[in-house]
């Protein structure tokens, strides 16, 4: 079902990190779906060679090379910025300056080469733990934040502001939350694992809230913020329906026929700072844990009112179309 109905038709639109999660499924469906000319940049082609067949010319690139970022944004009419480099590129703070750093130098490239607008894909990690129970986009995003993640989005953000205002090119600032579904590595396959090792997933009575997003609706989301006039200039928080874990982890506990293990909030505080301290390796902190027990809410109604934007996908249809996928590529039971 087409969403935009082509309103990118025929659009040069460059997708970064189109090897990646988000970045693949978004060149997939601009390129099959709206018919748009669309370059997708990644580094590890062989991860999607679907995207050829679908008419993505698609490119092995370098963000870090000058010159073939230059050569990359040439002839671009929108750039959608999914690409970010994590822990496989070097130490945690290296590659995520590194980060900011890419983002500033591919928005002057763009902004030289004549691109009209820029989408940044942040995260609502970028605001820190929030302060407040329902997060919009007028609340501040935090740069002195800890988790190293949602500072760089921060600052990312900042810095594209600050670029799109000296230049005068169109800047949407996009804030996912929990994004799920096929491929996805961290609120999908990581899920699975962790409910198939046992790990324990529930802290206390699970009963703070997870915020997923189902990958289509997010592309959706994308999409609309690429080609709207009123999108120019803002920032958008993308989100499904806020759902507590005891519901969230169900879903992927009742896929792999496993229970979904829970141990006390101060056991849990304990093993976080202890992963710490003494660098465990384990998949909790302090900052995943006061984020785990909090209730918030990261509206979208900006987006529906600016941008018309509807969540056509509901939890149970999205974690259904993800079970499938997840048997079908062999990481559940058939």
């Amino acid at each position: 079902m087409t969403y935009l109905h082509n309103a990118l038709k025929k659009k040069h639109v460059l997708v970064t990190g189109a090897t990646g999660f988000i970045g693949s499924r978004l060149a997939y469906r601009l390129a099959s779906e709206e018919g748009a000319v669309v370059v997708g940049a990644g580094r590890s082609l062989e991860r999607v060679p679907y995207l050829i067949d679908s008419g993505v010319d698609l490119r092995q690139i370098d963000l870090a090379g000058a010159e073939q970022m230059r050569e990359l944004v040439q002839g671009q009419e929108i750039i959608i910025h999914a690409a970010w480099l994590g822990r496989e590129a070097g130490p945690v703070g290296g590659a995520h300056h590194q980060n900011v750093q890419i983002l500033a130098d591919l928005m002057q490239m763009a902004a030289d080469a004549g691109v009209k607008r820029f989408v940044f894909v942040s995260s609502i990690s970028a605001y820190g733990p929030p302060q407040r129970e329902v997060v919009d986009e007028a609340h501040p995003v935090s740069t002195d934040q800890r988790d190293e993640y949602g500072r760089s989005k921060a600052l990312s953000e900042l810095k594209a502001a600050e670029i799109a205002a000296r230049t005068g090119m169109e800047l949407v600032i996009v804030r996912p939350a929990m994004v799920y579904g096929p491929h996805s590595k961290t609120w999908t396959l990581r899920m699975i694992d962790l409910v198939k090792k046992g790990f324990p997933l529930l802290f206390g009575d699970g009963s703070g809230y997870g915020y997923p997003l189902f990958i289509d609706n997010l592309v959706d989301g994308l999409m609309l913020a690429a080609h709207r006039e009123e999108a120019a200039g803002e920032a958008f928080n993308f989100s499904d329906r806020s759902l507590d874990w005891q519901t969230f982890f169900g879903y992927y506990g009742g896929m792999a026929n496993r229970p979904v293990r829970s141990i006390p909030l101060w056991m849990a505080s304990m093993l976080a700072y202890a992963s710490e301290k003494f660098r465990l390796g384990l998949p909790l902190t302090r900052e995943w844990l006061a984020f785990y027990v909090q209730r918030n809410s990261f509206p979208t109604g900006k987006a529906v009112a600016l941008l018309g934007y509807q969540p056509r996908i509901a939890i149970e249809d999205g974690m259904a179309l993800t079970e499938r996928w997840l048997r079908e590529s062999g990481y559940l039971d058939s």
